[in-house]
């Protein structure tokens, strides 16, 4: 891939901003839209993400202070209890030291596997704020979305979207106003669902003709680690 710096215009600019999270709510909302329908901006992002990445490479490793953990701990847990009231704990240390090694053998050993993060979008709209509320379930595929606003007009409907990098625009469904409305997303869909791109378009009445918006991108959102 290209050296984004080759190429320093006000895109490429906004994409480094962009992968830096350097933008503020309203303009990285804006260009998140603009990267569902500009897969030139999306080329310009993988640049960036590349290039940030090998800088971040030559960096050399630095040893934090001894002292740094344990004021972490002190920060977080408080001062250490003092021993007179550890020895007092009697069987709530007992029970509670149980149960820590019996989860901590069910991890080792494979008896209990932690779920997968539930993955959230907020397509927003610089008119309206929040359009829609979406999660996603990378392990089953399951999506659920509910649109809280921008509801079409007699005719109209709500469309979403989801586009991963450089791939053309994948119709997920059409939202009803007001109500939850449950998807199932291909397996081939579900592998890279963090950092995606959701957006809602404005189409005819049962949904877009072509398999691709046709009309007005409404709201955008990215994917994200709830």
């Amino acid at each position: 891939m290209s050296d984004p710096t080759d190429t320093p215009d006000d895109d490429s600019v906004l994409a480094a901003e962009y992968v830096l999270g350097l933008l503020s709510e309203a303009e990285e909302d804006a260009f998140a839209r603009r990267l569902f329908l500009e897969a030139e901006l999306r080329w310009l992002c993988d640049g960036w993400s590349e290039y940030f990445a090998a800088l971040a490479d030559e960096a050399a490793p630095v040893t934090p202070p001894a002292a740094l953990w344990p004021a972490i701990e002190k920060r977080v847990y408080g001062p250490p209890m003092p021993v007179w009231r550890r020895l007092n704990l009697g069987t709530a240390v007992i029970g509670t030291a149980l149960a820590a090694g019996l989860a901590f053998a069910a991890l080792r050993f494979g008896w209990l596997l932690p779920e997968p993060l539930p993955l959230t979008a907020e397509l927003t709209s610089e008119t309206a704020g929040e359009v829609a509320r979406i999660a996603l379930d990378p392990e089953s595929g399951s999506v659920t979305a509910e649109l809280v606003g921008l509801f079409p007009e007699p005719g109209r409907a709500r469309e979403l979207w989801l586009i991963q990098g450089d791939n053309p625009p994948v119709s997920l469904g059409l939202l009803a106003p007001g109500t939850v409305v449950a998807f199932e997303l291909p397996e081939t869909l579900r592998a890279a669902l963090e950092g995606a791109v959701l957006a809602i378009s404005d189409e005819p009445a049962g949904g877009s003709p072509t398999g691709q918006p046709t009309g007005a991108v409404l709201a955008a959102g990215s994917v994200t680690a709830s």
